[in-house]
């Protein structure tokens, strides 16, 4: 039973690897959304990157809620695939982290 044990533990640690990873939620100020396509345009270039889960973009309030996993990507990847297609996106803080 001892050579099995090593065995295991790998086993173990390389299926619990995935719970260690985040899921973030954040709020992106995407100001260039001006027409009804722009959210459409928006959700396209932020949910192509690796790692995002979802993305809603509401031009009304003229921002985009991201669903992403931060083992897998960044908040600037994502800021970075939106400017890609035309719409500087800005991480929105909350004043109560400050």
């Amino acid at each position: 039973m001892k050579c099995y044990t090593p065995v295991l533990t790998l086993v173990g640690l390389l299926t619990a690897a995935p719970v260690l990873a985040a899921e973030q939620t954040v709020t992106f100020s995407v100001p260039g959304m001006h027409c009804p396509s722009c959210p459409f345009i928006v959700e396209s270039a932020m949910g192509s990157v690796e790692g995002v889960t979802q993305v809603t973009a509401d031009s009304d309030t003229l921002t985009a809620e991201v669903v992403f996993d931060d083992a897998v990507t960044s908040v600037e990847d994502i800021e970075f695939a939106s400017a890609a297609a035309g719409y500087e996106a800005q991480l929105v803080t909350d004043p109560s982290d400050s």
